[in-house]
């Protein structure tokens, strides 16, 4: 399925976090593989839960009819990689390395098979560009 222009940049970051979360389910060694998630975490992971949480959620609840029950699983789950990212930083230990990588790669799955299309189906082409634009000035404030 082709994504709109609004959610196109925060889809091709879950290729590098789906890339991220594969390596981690399938490593032999826990900090070389906690460090591996800690680069991507700090250089991609942060943002992109930041604008998914202050751009993405309140512009779709603006321009609107947000699901409720979707955009309480995505904080949910933001919240629970977050504590998992602080647990690895501190135990680099393979359990949690490939727990991490498994809770990492589902959340994705659910943005892209689920959430992403709640978003495109609600809003008409006007508000998805309003969107877009909305995304790509918190991307370029935090580049």
């Amino acid at each position: 399925m082709k994504r709109s222009e609004a959610l196109r940049s925060l889809s091709r970051d879950h290729h590098k976090a789906l890339s991220v979360a594969q390596k981690m389910r399938r490593a032999d060694d826990g900090p070389e593989a906690a460090a591996l998630f800690h680069v991507y975490w700090e250089q991609h992971g942060k943002v992109h839960f930041r604008i998914e949480e202050e751009v993405l959620l309140p512009s779709w609840a603006h321009l609107g009819n947000v699901n409720r029950a979707a955009a309480s699983r995505l904080a949910q789950e933001h919240l629970e990689i977050r504590v998992a990212a602080l647990e690895l930083a501190q135990q680099p230990e393979l359990e949690l390395v490939r727990d991490l990588g498994q809770r990492l790669a589902e959340h994705v799955r659910f943005e892209e098979r689920e959430l992403f299309g709640l978003i495109e189906d609600d809003l008409a082409p006007p508000e998805l560009e309003r969107l877009a634009r909305a995304v790509a000035e918190a991307e370029n404030q935090s580049s």
